[in-house]
């Protein structure tokens, strides 16, 4: 078993959350092998996500259900498993776009997105 089978990605995070209350709130479900908070490499302050792995991938889709949605530290959460495609990298079910423009046209997201083809960075 990979342990990116058990890993969740957790969105929408308050900026003062730490991996302890993570965890603390997503332990209920069972053993938790690693818990990231993303932080800003310059200011080390919270980009508003992280990551929970549970050493049973079960354990996080039961967490994932009952967790996306509900509320820590005054925000909703976002939870969502990570799954590998197959060419075995990683990608995440949810896509956010910041900072476009309203109002989009649905087309555009269409065109952007989902036919562009991966960038080599």
């Amino acid at each position: 078993m990979s342990s990116e089978e058990g890993k969740l990605f957790v969105g929408g995070l308050n900026f003062n959350t730490d991996e302890q209350a993570l965890e603390d709130h997503f332990s209920s479900f069972g053993p938790i092998s690693e818990v990231v908070v993303v932080k800003d490499r310059e200011t080390q302050r919270s980009r508003g996500f992280g990551f929970i792995t549970f050493t049973n991938p079960e354990h996080a889709s039961d967490a994932m259900r009952a967790m996306n949605g509900e509320s820590l530290d005054g925000r909703q959460i976002r939870s969502t498993t990570l799954v590998q495609s197959s060419a075995g990298s990683k990608q995440v079910r949810d896509l956010h776009a910041g900072n476009m423009p309203p109002p989009l046209p649905l087309h555009f997201c269409h065109d952007e997105f989902l036919t562009s083809k991966p960038r080599n960075n």
